[in-house]
């Protein structure tokens, strides 16, 4: 496929024919409804970024992350996303892996390859999965305003390369969460230091790997790093937790590690945090909880009036819930929009949208769910994703499908941009996009 085919795209479901019968659709308590965009623009689209050649090691393509890039006089202006995800091509035959970077000047609605991020700290293992994106907004430490932070896992294979057959990726090392910074707005990139290092690359096993990493600001304009635990299973009854590092020098260097959610009872795994700050000055973290009291990844968030201070860790947070039951399970990611009143509206994804008997409900597949209330509060309210797809439960178990499901508003907050890994084959994923017109009313 060439770079260009990243620029393909296709009508998606006839969303507007539906428009008339839900724009008089009754609001919820939360006071918000799907709607049309503006009417002067046609903003629904629908492509593929990314297709892996048939020979790729399963999954191909997974875990897309999204950026809008907002200082700086680069092409597109703050039209320009970046995007990365974890590339399986650059692993097979034992191959050290990297992660490409994709760029948007036209607010996502096309793309074409850009850079790529390869392991430049010295250790020779390769950037292997959980990529992540953030734009400084102000000066940090030594970067200026604008700076693009890209943090990632770090795995090397256990196996020698030459005994790696093609379309494998051998047996995997430990784990270390590693952060990259650019000042060229993504053209390239240089290491900048180790987060937090783990054990092998397993999960479950009693082997202590980090996953998941999530950058951001807290109130004080350091750097967070939030990430997912395992290593504090043995000790303290943790299977998984949430906790962050902070870094007071734009991340040359890290402070003590501190749990967000973390439930000592050998069973539950609250896991693959997001974070987005809100215009109160708060900040919001979503988070799949994994245990048989959670349906095994009901998507939680909490709220922090600081981005350091999220509360007592053993409390799993507000559940993300519609009227009738519907919540997200698994994959989570949360966002802020400006559109829907004057504070706005939280938007928040996952990988597939269940009812309280973990069976599918309406609208998997086809929705995110939205809230005005800022503390999470109250019930969610369904909205139309720019995305539709068939999810892991449409296809029978096909766990990679949907793993993260990224959004970004546009910066008027009247369009929304989705990313997902979707069913490219019988084993294999592509990375789809959909830019869609959103309009959330303020209920009055």
């Amino acid at each position: 496929m060439s770079e260009r085919d990243s620029i393909r795209q296709h009508s998606r479901r006839k969303y507007l024919a539906a428009v008339g019968a839900v724009g008089a659709a009754a609001v919820g308590s939360t006071g918000v409804i799907a709607g049309s965009g503006r009417d002067d623009e046609q903003t629904d689209v629908e492509g593929t970024l990314y297709s892996p050649p048939s020979d790729a090691p399963v999954p191909g393509s997974l875990y897309p992350r999204v950026t809008r890039l907002k200082h700086g006089s680069g092409k597109g202006g703050e039209k320009q996303l970046l995007a990365t995800f974890e590339f399986y091509p650059s692993m097979s035959g034992g191959s050290e892996p990297y992660f490409p970077v994709y760029r948007s000047t036209d607010g996502g609605r096309t793309w074409s390859k850009f850079s790529e991020i390869h392991d430049t700290s010295g250790k020779g293992w390769g950037l292997r999965y959980q990529p992540t994106l953030f734009e400084l907004p102000h000066a940090v430490g030594p970067w200026p305003a604008g700076t693009v932070l890209a943090a990632g896992n770090s795995i090397p294979i256990l196996d020698d390369p030459e005994d790696v057959p093609e379309g494998e990726v051998g047996e995997l090392g430990e784990t270390s969460i590693d952060l990259y910074a650019s000042t060229d707005r993504g053209a390239s990139w240089e290491f900048v230091s180790t987060v937090v290092t783990g054990g092998k690359a397993v999960p479950y096993d009693g082997n202590s790997p980090v996953w998941e990493p999530e950058l951001g600001l807290d109130d004080d304009g350091n750097l967070v790093c939030y990430f997912a635990d395992e290593r504090m299973g043995s000790d303290d009854d943790y299977n998984q937790l949430v906790a962050y590092k902070a870094s007071e020098d734009g991340g040359r260097s890290w402070g003590d590690e501190q749990f967000v959610a973390a439930i000592p009872d050998e069973t539950t795994r609250p896991g693959m945090p997001t974070v987005t700050p809100l215009p109160n000055g708060t900040y919001m973290m979503s988070y799949e909880v994994i245990g048989p009291d959670y349906l095994y990844g009901e998507v939680h968030v909490k709220t922090s009036p600081d981005g350091r201070d999220w509360g007592d860790p053993t409390d799993a947070g507000t559940l993300v819930s519609t009227a009738d039951g519907r919540r997200f399970i698994n994959g989570p990611y949360v966002t802020w929009t400006r559109a829907g009143g004057k504070d706005g509206t939280i938007l928040v994804s996952g990988k597939q949208l269940v009812d309280g008997n973990r069976e599918l409900a309406e609208g998997n597949g086809e929705v995110v769910l939205a809230n005005s209330n800022l503390d999470g509060s109250g019930d969610w309210e369904a909205v139309d994703a720019p995305l539709s797809f068939e999810t892991e439960g449409d296809l029978g178990g096909r766990a990679f499908v949907g793993w993260t499901t990224p959004l970004l508003p546009s910066r008027h907050g009247d369009e929304l941009l989705q990313l997902t890994s979707v069913a490219d084959g019988p084993n294999l994923c592509e990375i789809s996009y959909g830019v869609q017109s959103l309009k959330l009313d303020d209920g009055t």
